[in-house]
């Protein structure tokens, strides 16, 4: 189960962008439809803020963030777009199912997620090490 959607804060750039991959039928061609139907319910149901009102504890697009998991591992990850993914390096797709539990979530949160084997998997964000918009950086 991921973490539910009123748990979370999106804002209004990454709510169009994620609008935008799972409408376009290029991009929501290559998405499962459990994929689609986990972001669309995220995108119903999350208040959507402005820039402005982003605070430094809320995980946006290319936040990069230390998850302590359930069971004491340490993960380094960066929220990416699915072109962008390559879990080797900790770049995690938003449209995973780790990605998912974690846009729009805050520090210290608990988030769940199940891996596309069913495996239920369990992690805090124990720190958001760098968060475009904290940073200035709202170009990308």
């Amino acid at each position: 189960m991921n973490a539910l959607p009123q748990d979370k804060l999106i804002t209004a750039l990454d709510h169009a962008r994620l609008l935008g991959m799972i409408t376009r039928p290029a991009s929501a061609a290559a998405l499962s439809r459990d994929a689609i139907d986990a972001t669309q319910e995220i995108l119903d149901s999350a208040p959507i803020i402005t820039l402005e009102d982003v605070t430094p504890d809320i995980v946006t697009m290319r936040s990069r963030m230390r998850l302590l998991t359930a069971n004491g591992d340490e993960m380094i990850v960066t929220l990416c777009y699915p072109a962008d993914a390559n879990l080797a390096q900790g770049q995690v797709s938003v449209l995973s199912p780790l990605g998912l539990s974690l846009i729009g979530s805050r520090q210290g949160q608990r988030i769940t997620w199940t891996a596309p084997n069913q495996t239920e998997h369990a992690a805090t964000i124990e720190e958001i090490v760098y968060q475009p918009e904290a940073a200035g950086d709202t170009t990308a």
